[in-house]
């Protein structure tokens, strides 16, 4: 891509690119004395956000904490193996430099963690799914799907930041039709996030907790698995789009998925904001008319394609033979490199060789 001298800067600041980027050199993204993955680990801790995204900051107390999206000591602990459990995480290979999806251990103190609540807010306002067990209140619902929507929302924030480090520290990066491609992604993702959040925030201040709205599932066994995920779910189980991505001006409702083992049952919440309803009024009537082992399916094709915050206990992993594990890390892959093959997104119904339940 081509950008003349006196032509904007495509990096946003609106000055010309001659007195912007043009003149500037290009750094190396990653140390290159150290092994690849370990520099990418470096960089991104260094590009990470500490801020509290509760509504009410004169509240604060303290800095912000690793705060658990997933309850450390009711669920983690139980899904855990001698303090590990298993995340899938890209890793590239040291030989080859291609980026594939690995189940990795990670310590159950840093799993599902983010800095995205001072301590104040993280005790105070989780305490009724922290400390109580799941009875299915308004107010429990609103609780699981506004922490699930928080971590989605500091999570893309830390994304967009390290990927406008990356074009600072390489400015011929502001001259590539792929880079430029994500940025537009990442600001149009920001704008509709930040519009979610003053809904949420809205609801939170003013305890208007009906304004999210959730199908809720219990199933009388527990899996060996728990998600907090936030994303836009683009269609629904008959194949009609609901969330159109390729859009730039349509306006993108996201939807919050909660699984959890809890006393010999599992709590399964598909959640939208109230805002939403119309949306989702169709996905919703099909949620309720699914059988057990249909909705099962859903799950197993929903999990990896759309959801990054997920643990699983180790020896469920372990125990899964190579092929499938294989097929499920494929799934992964596809919707990271931002692509989802068609068959799975309009289709979640679509048999598996594995299976999660």
């Amino acid at each position: 891509m081509k950008i003349g001298r006196n032509d904007l800067c495509t990096c946003g600041s609106g000055k010309k690119y001659k007195v912007c980027h043009m003149q500037l050199p290009d750094k190396p993204l990653i140390d290159p004395s150290i092994p690849v993955n370990s520099a990418i680990d470096r960089r991104m801790r260094e590009n990470l956000i500490k801020q509290c995204v509760h509504p009410n900051q004169e509240e604060c107390r303290g800095e912000p904490i690793k705060a658990h999206s997933i309850q450390n000591n009711r669920i983690l602990r139980k899904l855990g193996r001698n303090g590990d459990l298993y995340m899938v995480k890209m890793v590239v290979n040291e030989t080859s430099k291609r980026m594939n999806p690995r189940f990795k251990a990670i310590g159950r103190k840093k799993a599902t963690t983010f800095s995205g609540f001072c301590s104040h807010h993280d005790k105070e306002l989780f305490q009724p799914i922290e400390d109580q067990d799941f009875y299915g209140s308004e107010h429990q619902k609103f609780l699981f799907s506004y922490r699930a929507f928080s971590f989605e929302y500091h999570k893309k924030a830390e994304a967009a930041k390290l990927h406008k480090k990356n074009g600072d520290d390489k400015p011929s990066l502001y001259t590539n039709y792929e880079y430029l491609g994500f940025k537009e992604g990442y600001d149009l993702s920001t704008n509709d996030n930040e519009y979610t959040k003053s809904l949420y925030d809205e609801a939170l201040l003013s305890n208007d907790y009906v304004a999210v709205e959730s199908v809720e599932v219990v199933l009388n066994k527990e899996v060996l698995f728990s998600v907090s995920s936030g994303f836009y779910l683009e269609y629904d189980l008959t194949g009609e789009k609901i969330n159109d991505l390729s859009n730039p001006e349509a306006r993108i409702h996201p939807v919050t998925l909660t699984v959890f083992p809890e006393n010999k049952r599992t709590i399964i919440l598909f959640s939208w904001l109230r805002d939403s309803s119309e949306i989702y009024f169709n996905f919703k009537q099909q949620l309720l008319g699914l059988k057990v082992d249909q909705l099962e399916q859903i799950l197993n094709n929903m999990i990896p394609s759309y959801c990054e915050n997920v643990v699983y206990n180790p020896d469920f992993i372990d125990n899964m033979n190579s092929s499938n594990k294989s097929d499920y890390l494929k799934v992964y892959s596809s919707t990271t490199m931002d692509y989802i093959p068609s068959n799975i997104k309009k289709n979640l119904l679509t048999a598996t060789s594995y299976t999660l339940f």
